[in-house]
């Protein structure tokens, strides 16, 4: 699960590393209101606002803008918040920017002042290894830099021993701690850095950039968080952090394309999305309901796919363990009692836990509904390339 920018900052704070006072809004009067406080404590000319989304590249993009008075820190927010911000690492429709992040702004006023440096401590699966990249060349032309391999040193962390001070010192000397307190900070930072990396089962987090102010003081600029899924249930704390999740308990991401599809898994969604296309369709969204989806989290859910006017066809590829296929389906009639009328064909794939009573709860509704039942993703394919031709 990806963590937004001030979710990450948070994390940090409490692994006693130096970040950026910052206030998360979702409002241009809480910005302004935000502005005030930081303006009074940080006793600076300027501020920073920057959009919170899952992507990166926003600065090239226009997401993050330096601003000297409310008055702009109204004016820009009110532009930013609602609306789609497109990067290189968004979909070709952009994010919706729902929540922004006024953070002080840690440079001085000279620029030249503070050099930025890229550090990341991500797992390396084809090693089994967590590794350390690092540069000295951080900062929004990153992607351009990692291209040449003599800019980045990697130190491969070994799992037993774990990250060793010779390690921390080599990684400072490559980006130039050059004097005993800019490299005794810089051990401080890594250290906890890798402390918050391995406390929090995380399996990336990004610092792009971090600047050596001229008092030698390490600061995260911006930092990006993945945390492992598949250690939620150590975690929990953290994994309500996310308050969309939290609130909806499914992920869905809205794609270009003409079939909606619902699935149980990330793996099952990828393999359904490749079938939809090997057919002759596109996939409209990405929906996965989770491992422990109820009635009510696929109600929510499907009614999504169901609003978007793009979708000629909705395929429900349900592979049941914990989830119940019964769940599922009830879920998708309620959905579609809220949505009445639908038009819109369904086609069902379904198998595993109380597939049968699903089934015939399908059987049951068939004549109010536009519902096809298929044993195989071989039948469902056919049957979406017949109704798409």
């Amino acid at each position: 699960m990806n963590l937004y920018e001030y979710q990450g900052i948070e994390i940090l704070k409490t692994f006693s590393i130096s970040v950026p006072h910052g206030i998360m809004i979702t409002s241009p009067d809480e910005a302004v209101t935000a502005a005030k406080i930081l303006f009074k404590k940080t006793k600076k000319k300027s501020i920073v606002i920057k959009s919170q989304i899952h992507a990166g590249g926003r600065g090239k993009s226009g997401g993050i803008q330096i601003v000297k008075n409310l008055e702009e820190v109204y004016k820009k927010s009110k532009n930013i918040l609602g609306k789609r911000l497109i990067t290189p690492q968004t979909p070709k429709e952009g994010l919706i920017v729902e929540k922004i992040l006024i953070s002080e702004n840690v440079y001085s006023t000279s620029s030249s002042s503070e050099k930025e440096y890229y550090l990341s401590i991500m797992l390396n699966r084809d090693i089994k290894k967590n590794v350390i990249i690092c540069s000295k060349e951080g900062g929004i032309n990153i992607e351009e830099i990692s291209k040449n391999p003599k800019k980045l040193h990697i130190e491969e962390i070994n799992p037993i021993l774990g990250l060793q001070m010779f390690q921390i010192r080599k990684l400072g000397f490559f980006l130039g701690m050059d004097n005993d307190q800019s490299m005794k900070n810089f051990i401080f930072f890594l250290k906890n850095l890798n402390k918050a990396y391995m406390s929090i089962d995380a399996v990336l987090i990004e610092i792009n950039p971090f600047i050596k102010t001229l008092k030698n003081d390490i600061i995260p600029v911006d930092v990006k968080i993945t945390l492992d899924d598949n250690a939620t249930f150590r975690r929990k704390k953290l994994y309500i952090i996310d308050e969309k999740n939290k609130k909806n308990n499914f992920n869905f991401i809205k794609l270009k394309g003409n079939v909606g599809c619902m699935v149980n898994g990330a793996g099952l969604a990828m393999a359904t999305m490749d079938m939809i296309k090997s057919c002759g369709g596109e996939p409209a969204n990405f929906l996965d309901i989770g491992g422990a989806a109820d009635e009510n989290i696929v109600k929510k859910s499907f009614s999504l796919i169901l609003k978007d006017k793009s979708v000629k066809i909705i395929l429900i590829n349900i592979y049941g363990g914990i989830v119940r296929c019964d769940s599922v389906v009830k879920g998708i009639i309620q959905s579609c009692k809220i949505n009445n009328p639908i038009n819109i064909p369904m086609v069902f794939r379904l198998k595993g836990t109380n597939d049968k009573n699903a089934k015939k709860i399908l059987f049951k509704n068939k004549n109010t509904l536009p519902i096809y039942i298929t044993d195989t993703l071989k039948n469902s394919s056919e049957k979406i390339k017949k109704i798409l031709s």
